[in-house]
């Protein structure tokens, strides 16, 4: 009985810490404070200041939808008008999603005409992360191997 729970005490333990470095990994990267439209000096894209729990996961269920209706040679205004009205299937995260489409309209708009895939058009406009937990991972257990 003792043994299980050393056990579960160090698989719960290891999860924290996971959990703990990546949230100080991912608020490293999130200015928190600043002006009220800060711009990204490599690419002068704009960067959210804070991000929105399940901000990412809109930008790209967006993005995806609006994809399937527009083709190569959609006009930026076809686009924008998609864009207008791809939030009012979203359900309960129209708030989020709106608030997106509406400060980031242009930028999506030219997003929208390239090859690219919803999630670099999301990670372009700073909204998801480009790095994935699967690298958090494997950068956390580099870094402390004896865990």
């Amino acid at each position: 009985m003792l043994w299980n729970l050393l056990i579960a005490s160090v698989f719960i333990g290891t999860a924290c810490a996971v959990h703990l470095e990546y949230l100080k990994i991912d608020s490293a990267e999130e200015p928190l404070d600043g002006s009220l439209d800060p711009v990204n000096q490599d690419e002068d894209l704009p960067m959210s200041e804070v991000q929105l729990p399940g901000a990412c996961w809109v930008c790209k269920w967006a993005m995806q939808n609006v994809k399937k209706h527009v083709s190569s040679k959609s006009t930026v205004e076809t686009i924008k008008g998609q864009l207008a009205t791809v939030c009012d299937g979203i359900g309960f995260l129209r708030f989020i999603c709106k608030a997106l489409i509406n400060k980031y309209m242009d930028t999506l708009a030219e997003e929208l005409s390239t090859t690219d895939n919803p999630k670099t058009i999301c990670v372009n406009i700073g909204i998801c992360s480009s790095v994935s937990m699967q690298e958090l991972t494997k950068a956390f257990l580099r870094k402390y191997p004896k865990i």
